[in-house]
């Protein structure tokens, strides 16, 4: 074992001793901070004046959800929030800048957001039961796209099961940082698959374009050992990658937008979701997911490299299957489920934030499984072979 940890020290430190690695990684790094604050440059406006940052409005929005943070979403709550936004005069030009707005109304404005998400046009009645009414419409409405999906009967009735297991009422968090938090982990994912590209090409096809095969595979440890090596160093750059950009997001999201208290629903993030997940445990199944589609993805990198004979062609082929998927996508209630199913377990596809937890379960033989648990579990079993494809294409290549 000490050879073969020594020949893993040989290749990080080929790969970490190139000035390109850190300045890589550098630009890496800037180009996750600064694309994680584009929706708040620019200012907001109100009937083409502006009126203040859109990072001031951003500010302006947690202040105002931390006064109703921890409060059940009842019929209490939800009955000031209409009760709030009655008062905003009817015939408002611009209810935003009415002073009922500004004063009663705004400290509301996202539990009535979501309220009028059912009922918009009836925010104005008076009813004791608007909590009631409001999860009553909700069932209602999934009900009824689960029942135009074309899926399987165990699956629609394992969606309204899991439905059912969402506790009511909801606790009402600010919930910006975390859902802005998920989807850049999927960032996360991708920066750390792009980035090994890059870097992790070269580990068997630069040794082809070298002409440094022939004399390493002669050695004792060259075909067996080096080879394991190689893998061992594809995989564990590759999770380390993932691991520092979704450390970055964790404090870049948390200085920039703050978290709540995690204990609030994951439909608090899409009214649509089906599963009884806070948004702490929807965050640990996104990590678990975006680690498992860069592993997945550095499988299919590691054996174009160790079938192709230049680093070139290995990252284009890369970013191709790194970024196609991403321009396309079905809709459940259109098709059927399954191309989306297939769709899904594609690298780039699994790491997606709506992927994860939209309602497209995957039904394996009677068994419903929800995608955060069939994602990271295809990732790893496809490892495997793919590994030791790439183990036997490199034992087996024959110099040009």
């Amino acid at each position: 074992m000490r050879m073969f940890w020594t020949l893993v020290g040989y290749e990080y430190r080929k790969i970490f001793r190139r000035r390109v690695t850190w300045a890589a990684l550098v630009l890496a790094a800037a180009f996750a901070v600064i694309t994680s604050q584009i929706n708040l440059l620019g200012g907001y406006y109100l009937d083409g004046e502006r009126v203040s940052s859109n990072r001031a409005q951003m500010a302006l929005d947690r202040s105002c959800a931390l006064t109703l943070s921890g409060r059940a979403l009842d019929n209490a709550l939800f009955g000031e929030a209409a009760a709030a936004y009655a008062a905003i005069p009817e015939d408002a030009d611009l209810y935003q800048q009415t002073e009922e707005y500004k004063t009663v109304a705004r400290p509301y404005e996202e539990v009535w957001d979501r309220l009028g998400f059912f009922f918009y046009d009836e925010l104005r009645d008076s009813r004791p039961t608007w909590g009631d009414d409001f999860y009553a419409a909700r069932d209602a409405w999934v009900a009824g796209g689960i029942a135009d999906m074309q899926a399987s009967r165990a699956t629609k009735a394992a969606l309204l099961d899991w439905n059912d297991a969402i506790t009511t009422p909801w606790t009402f968090r600010w919930t910006t940082g975390w859902n802005w938090l998920l989807i850049n982990f999927e960032m996360a994912g991708d920066l750390a698959a792009f980035l090994g590209a890059v870097l992790l090409a070269p580990l068997f096809a630069g040794e082809y374009s070298r002409g440094t095969d022939p004399l390493l595979r002669s050695c004792r440890h060259g075909r067996g050992r080096l080879a394991a090596a190689k893998l061992f160093t594809g995989f564990t750059v590759t999770a380390l990658l993932f691991a520092f950009f979704a450390a970055l997001y964790l404090l870049v999201m948390g200085l920039t937008y703050g978290y709540d208290v995690g204990d609030a629903p994951l439909q608090l993030l899409q009214i649509g979701y089906v599963y009884p997940l806070t948004v702490a445990q929807a965050a640990v199944r996104a990590v678990a997911c975006g680690l498992g589609g860069a592993l997945l993805f550095a499988a299919f990198l590691l054996l174009a490299s160790a079938v192709l004979r230049s680093a070139f062609p290995v990252v284009v082929g890369a970013t191709v299957l790194l970024l196609l998927p991403m321009f396309f996508d079905f809709d459940p209630t259109s098709v059927p489920l399954w191309p989306l199913l297939l769709f899904n377990l594609l690298p780039s596809r699994m790491m997606k934030f709506e992927n994860i937890f939209s309602p497209a379960p995957y039904d394996l033989f009677g068994a419903v499984l929800p995608q955060y648990v069939v994602f990271p579990a295809v990732a790893l079993v496809l490892c495997l072979p793919l590994a030791a494809l790439a183990l036997r294409a490199y034992r087996r290549h024959q110099p040009a």
